[in-house]
This record gives C-alpha cells, structure tokens and sequence, in this order.
C-alpha cells in the first residue's frame, strides 16, 4: 500500500470513528450536523462519510466516499475518494450516486450547521397515451 492510500485509509478509518461515536446511522433519513461533527450515510452503492467547518463564505463541507460493499482486500477500484467543498450559506449541494441513491447538503444561513436528507431518485415513467 502506498503512503497516499494509507493516508486516505486512515482518514477514512478517522471520520468513520467520529460518525460511530456521534450516534448517526445510514438508517437516518435526515441529519443536522454541527461543525466538524461527522455523519456516515449509504447513497446507492456508496458509503459517504461527512463533515463541514463554518467559514465565511459557508460550509467547507468535506466527504469520503467509497464502495459501500468492500471486501477483505480493497482494490484499487474500492479505494476511498475525498471531496472537499464549500457550499453557499443557505444554498445546497447534492451527492448523487449512480444507482439512485442522492444525499443532500444544506448550509444555515448562518453557517452554524449543515442539514443532510437522503433521497431516493426514481426515474419518472412516461404516462401511457
């Protein structure tokens, strides 16, 4: 394993101690997060752990994503990925997997917390003429 892997591993391994000793779950459908408390969520066939830090401009929001189904041996393919942006106070940003799993972020006006609320996108089907 590379140094850049075993830093983004532990990380990873880091924000998912936080999120387990917050008391939030991917079962939760919505979560308010205070800064740099974590939150852990699956989004279709990712797992996503979040947190932000307040700032002047928003909510430095920063994520590891991964594969949420790893096996004993990660590959390269199930390697953690990390996101870090801010989001406008009182705008949202949104997380969508590929297999119809979506997070949505959303900064306070005042930046002093951050709403996450996990949606379900379902493709609409045409209405039979």
């Amino acid at each position: 394993m590379t140094t850049g892997n075993r830093i983004v591993a532990a990380a990873f391994g880091g924000a998912l101690c936080l999120a387990a000793s917050s008391g939030l779950s991917a079962a939760d459908a919505s979560v308010t997060m205070k800064p740099l408390m974590a939150a852990s969520f699956d989004a279709g066939s990712k797992h996503v752990v979040s947190y932000f830090a307040s700032g002047d401009n928003g909510c430095r929001l920063t994520m590891m994503v991964i594969d949420s189904a790893l096996d004993d041996e990660p590959t390269p393919a199930t390697q953690a990925t990390r996101l870090v942006f801010t989001v406008a106070r009182g705008k949202v940003a949104h997380f969508d997997s590929a297999v119809g799993g979506s997070l949505r972020f959303s900064c306070a006006p005042g930046a002093e917390s951050m709403r996450v609320d996990k949606l379900d996108r379902v493709a609409a089907h045409p209405a039979a003429e």
